[in-house]
């Protein structure tokens, strides 16, 4: 059994897709940091497991979410990625004792400009240029050996995560798909964003990502 454990900031407009296509045979955690809108009582009508906290780091509502996990094996997921079942069964068929690992993805949008750039941050997640889009899936033990997500920082959080894990547990990344959205593209643009990431792997701003709702 997976826990799927899912950091909602003001996520009233895409949390109930997520939630309404995940699989059924799952334990659904919604931590809803620092929401001001209702996300809250849209997640209610999903799952009893949500949960409320008033800082709005991604990073502690994973690591609060992974606290209240009934299950071994973790799936982190993103308010506005859709897991099918059939990426969730290909997930049990590889998972291990101690493992870490993501997926490919998709847009959410028909275009011919998302379709090439997913299938680019594909290729970057198959030689390990990038480490997750949407979604990461660990064991329990390896999340608690290297204590969860670390709460200083406001992005490049799954990263980190994911490389400090990796020193302790085999990398697995699945052929199957999570369908994510394209809205900080539709919002801000691609050359926007991609210069905001840039700028903060070079002079190592602490300047949080834009909130795109």
């Amino acid at each position: 059994m997976f826990s799927v454990i899912i950091p909602a900031y003001n996520e009233e407009r895409d949390i109930e897709k997520t939630l309404s296509n995940l699989p059924k045979n799952v334990e659904i955690i919604v931590v809803c940091n620092g929401c001001t809108d209702n996300t809250f009582k849209i997640s209610k009508k999903y799952t009893k497991r949500v949960y409320s906290i008033n800082q709005r780091s991604v990073s502690k509502a994973r690591n609060y979410g992974a606290k209240k996990a009934h299950y071994k094996n973790l799936i982190f997921l993103d308010a506005d990625t859709i897991l099918t079942d059939e990426t969730l069964n290909d997930i049990k068929d590889i998972s291990k004792k101690d493992y870490i690992g993501t997926c490919k993805v998709k847009p959410n949008k028909s275009s011919l400009f998302y379709f090439l750039f997913t299938r680019i941050k594909n290729l970057a997640l198959i030689f390990n240029v990038h480490n997750a889009s949407g979604i990461i899936f660990c064991s329990k033990n390896i999340f608690n050996k290297i204590q969860g997500f670390n709460e200083e920082l406001d992005k490049y959080e799954n990263g980190d995560f994911v490389e400090r894990a990796r020193k302790h547990a085999k990398f697995i990344f699945s052929n199957k798909h999570v369908i994510t959205s394209m809205r900080r593209y539709e919002k801000i643009g691609f050359i926007n964003t991609q210069l905001f990431l840039l700028k903060g792997r070079i002079f190592k701003t602490k300047k949080p990502y834009p909130i795109i709702r």
